[in-house]
């Protein structure tokens, strides 16, 4: 059984609440965040070990959340998965630049969402 923590940030409630009850029955231990700000506050305080994140988010984006992690000692490591609508590759090479570890375009699958996080457990 998962043991990982993991940090969902989305900004739609139907979004995150439905990651949270899959990856809960999983044995995943989940928090939510639903704007940028509450994700660095989370992920600062939780320091969870996997965070999956939207990338258009209220206050802060998902892009300048990344940044800020990736740029603090406590949080740089912490493996970062950005899901997206933003589907040109301008726009993923500017998520995958800004410190993200992989980058998937909405919509995405939860068999997909499951194999990108089962991937990082074993790095």
């Amino acid at each position: 059984m998962a043991t990982e923590t993991i940090l969902v940030v989305d900004d739609e409630a139907s979004i995150s609440s439905y990651l949270q009850r899959k990856l809960t029955k999983l044995g995943y231990s989940v928090s939510v965040a639903e704007d940028g700000e509450k994700a660095l506050e989370l992920a600062f305080s939780l320091l969870p070990d996997i965070i999956l994140m939207d990338v258009k988010l209220p206050r802060l984006t998902g892009t300048e959340v990344c940044r800020t992690l990736k740029a603090d000692q406590r949080t740089a490591t912490i493996p970062i998965l950005l899901l997206s609508a933003k589907a040109q590759p301008a726009e993923i090479r500017e998520g995958l630049e800004a410190g993200a570890d992989r980058y998937l375009c909405k919509p995405v699958s939860f068999p997909d969402i499951l194999a990108e996080l089962r991937a990082f457990e074993t790095t």
